[in-house]
């Protein structure tokens, strides 16, 4: 049986996942919060899979729909804790190519704070200041 709740650090919704992600375990509760937390005007979020031991095609469906979701509403999903099972499948199907992935939550959220300083800076094209 999966679990999946949410909280939050800051303006960053953290979704927890938790048990086997695997066919007719939790797809549909996942897309349904993603959904909710997009409606409610977050578009930075992290899935946490620290508690996931394992994933099925399914499951790496379920995560390539929200990140698509997530992608299309503005947003960021990235991942955190993923286990050496789960990191596997999501190589091997090349997932970690469009997905960002950090060990620990706080890196994660961290990562968030770095994108908002990349975007405020302004790019030097080389001309004098005025």
């Amino acid at each position: 049986m999966i679990t999946i709740g949410i909280h939050y650090t800051g303006t960053i919704a953290v979704v927890d996942v938790k048990g086997k992600f695997i066919k007719g375990q939790g797809g549909h509760q996942l897309q349904m919060l993603i959904g909710k937390v997009l409606t409610a005007g977050t578009n930075r979020i992290l899935l946490n899979l620290t508690e996931v031991p394992i994933i099925d095609s399914m499951g790496i469906g379920e995560i390539v729909r929200a990140f698509s979701t997530v992608r299309d509403a503005g947003g960021t999903l990235k991942l955190v804790g993923l286990t050496d099972r789960v990191y596997g499948a999501l190589h091997m199907t090349q997932l970690l190519n469009l997905l960002e992935s950090f060990p620990t939550e706080e890196e994660a959220v961290s990562s968030f704070a770095r994108e908002k300083k990349a975007r405020g800076r302004k790019k030097d094209n080389g001309e004098p200041a005025k």
